[in-house]
């Protein structure tokens, strides 16, 4: 869907009346074009009520071209010239298939910053209004973007206003030109809009704001060269190649909030121009967290460590950047990693991809790279024994450079306890809860849509005497293990070894170091039943207790420290990280208990920005 704007609009209201002052793009001769269609071809024809009728139910739509159209100035201005009360507040207003959003800003002149020898008149304007006019069938998300964009523009020009009279100068200069333009004979007519632009700085903003959401919905700009402004259209910034769908605001901001001390950041541009793009008072801290070498490797537990931030700042700073599009989350690259074509990706040849691609990567195809991963595949069963750590390391390049682009989607293994059909299932459901309750997915209810970025929080899991936590996701530890550069790039690059030597939980569970989650070794005999007694109903219990496995009590212990994580909220790599378990360790307690568990694949949607597509 096209979600640019139509029209930007700029009114004021003062003392002398509202006035239209600039609008773009703008039309040469609308008040030529109005009076040619007004006016009859033979003066002496009859009217025909019906045919005039016929005529205004077809012209009802006013857009043509991409462009606002039917509005005069005079509309227009006493349509978005509010009251005084409706100042400070979302204005929105519906005409047919065009939807007017804007944040009128009254002005106090009793404000103004005016030095005492300056010898300036009090303003005039009592209030402004920057409009945009939007196509009526957008999202209310993009039109709640739109909003905040001309609510920041409004406070912007507020301050400038009361700083130095910007405005004030500025509406003089517009208005000047509306006056010249209106007097000049009417074989020299000039549209007032273009003297406008000529001479007005501020015409000159608003067509850059403009240019920039039709661009790439980012707008960074220096109204005045004092105060800068800066907004992301995220449905525009986030329209991928791979989906071709504008991304859903709400379900990205809730995505941010499922960030993972083991997530690691990819940047979608160069580190160089990723630099160059922010602003001289830019927050330190995210200098120093893209100053960090290799943090395409590095977690983000270790990230922070490197960058000396605490997590949460390291959260925060990664989903601003996920926000603006400059950096996407991914699980960090290991040999038993599970990839498989995007539903989305683009098959066409000679494509901008696959010159891209091959510049890149010379000699290989992109679409014989993509037909490799057509069905679900892992790193490993694409390496030989001949293959060279050079040929290996290309291979990973290759896949961070699909994911990159979202060709690529990787799939986690979810575990669920689930009853064999032969037990009845009311008895299941006589411990008080059915089995897969509370499974409403990882994500909560949805919020409003908001331009501000959630600040992802970092809590300790709960204890396993809290019976109800287990039907619900769990919040991550903040207690991390160490890692080290070295090795994640170790894990990274031998993708030959076996998988229970290079999976990412060999690596990130150091023994040395104390569980993120629960020791395993600390629990007493006594309390294995106690704690499948607190998660499990009793049916469950009864049929996890009738399995072979359950009566070596090693199997029955990890089994119940595990089986929380047991209703399809946990994928394994979390598994890992919280147990503080090797990937073939749980493997086999999972083999062992295949009676009671089931498994399946699919994207983690914290990490897939296309499960938030409209």
């Amino acid at each position: 869907m096209d979600v640019n704007p139509l029209c930007v609009i700029l009114v004021k209201n003062g003392s002398r009346g509202d006035r239209l002052l600039f609008r773009y793009p703008y039309s040469v001769d609308t008040k030529m074009e109005t009076k040619a269609t007004n006016r009859r071809s033979n003066p002496y024809s009859v009217i025909n009520d019906v045919n005039k009728l016929t005529s205004l139910i077809a012209h009802t739509s006013n857009i043509s071209n991409g462009k606002l159209v039917g509005f005069s100035d005079k509309i227009m201005s006493n349509l978005f010239a509010v009251k005084s009360e409706l100042c400070d507040s979302k204005f929105e207003l519906k005409v047919n298939d065009v939807r007017f959003v804007g944040h009128p800003v009254r002005l106090d002149p009793s404000t103004t910053h005016s030095r005492p020898q300056d010898k300036r008149k009090s303003s005039t304007i009592i209030l402004f209004n920057i409009v945009f006019a939007l196509k009526a069938t957008l999202n209310h998300d993009v039109v709640n973007c739109y909003h905040d964009l001309s609510m920041r523009l409004g406070l912007a020009l507020r301050h400038e206003e009361y700083r130095c009279q910007f405005l004030s100068s500025e509406a003089k200069i517009m208005l000047a030109a509306h006056d010249e333009a209106s007097q000049l004979p009417e074989d020299g007519q000039v549209s007032p809009f273009q003297l406008i632009l000529d001479r007005s700085l501020l015409a000159r903003h608003l067509r850059q704001v403009y240019e920039e959401l039709c661009g790439s919905g980012i707008v960074q700009l220096r109204l005045n060269k004092w105060i800068e402004v800066s907004f992301c259209l995220p449905q525009k910034v986030h329209h991928s190649l791979a989906t071709g769908r504008p991304v859903d605001c709400e379900g990205l901001l809730r995505g941010l909030k499922t960030l993972k001390p083991y997530h690691i950041l990819l940047l979608l541009v160069e580190r160089s121009e990723l630099l160059h793009t922010l602003s001289p008072d830019a927050s330190q801290a995210l200098w120093r967290l893209l100053h960090v070498e290799e943090s395409h490797l590095t977690p983000f537990f270790t990230l922070a460590a490197d960058a000396d931030l605490t997590l949460t700042q390291v959260l925060m700073l990664v989903g601003h950047l996920v926000y603006w599009g400059k950096a996407t989350i991914i699980y960090p690259v290991c040999s038993t990693n599970m990839y498989a074509l995007s539903p989305n990706a683009p098959t066409i040849l000679n494509s901008q991809l696959s010159e891209s691609f091959s510049q890149q990567f010379p000699g290989s195809s992109l679409l014989g790279v993509m037909a490799e991963f057509s069905l679900p595949t892992s790193l490993s069963d694409k390496c030989y024994p001949i293959t060279s750590p050079h040929q290996q390391q290309e291979q990973v390049q290759q896949v961070l450079w699909l994911l990159k682009h979202g060709l690529l989607q990787q799939l986690h293994t979810y575990v669920y306890l689930s009853p064999p059909m032969s037990y009845d299932c009311d008895g299941v459901r006589a411990g008080g809860r059915e089995l897969g309750a509370g499974q409403t997915g990882s994500h909560g209810t949805s919020s409003p849509a908001s331009t501000s970025i959630p600040t992802p929080t970092v809590h300790e899991p709960p204890p396993l005497s809290n019976e109800t936590s287990y039907l619900a996701p769990h919040p991550q530890s903040n207690h991390h293990p160490d890692i080290t550069r070295d090795a994640l790039h170790h894990a990274v690059v031998q993708l030959s070894q076996p998988a229970s030597e290079s999976d990412l939980g060999s690596v990130c569970s150091d023994e040395r170091s104390p569980s993120p989650g629960i020791n395993i070794g600390t629990t007493p005999e006594d309390s294995v039943h106690h704690c499948l007694d607190a998660v499990l109903s009793p049916a469950e219990k009864e049929m996890v207790m009738k399995v072979e496995a359950a009566r070596n009590p090693e199997d029955l212990k990890l089994f119940s420290k595990l089986c929380v994580y047991f209703r399809g909220h946990h994928h394994l790599e979390e598994m890992m990280y919280r147990v503080n378990l090797r990937r073939s360790t749980l493997l086999q307690l999972i083999d062992k208990f295949r009676q009671v568990l089931i498994t399946c694949q699919h994207p983690d949607d914290s990490t897939t920005l296309s499960s938030h597509a409209k």
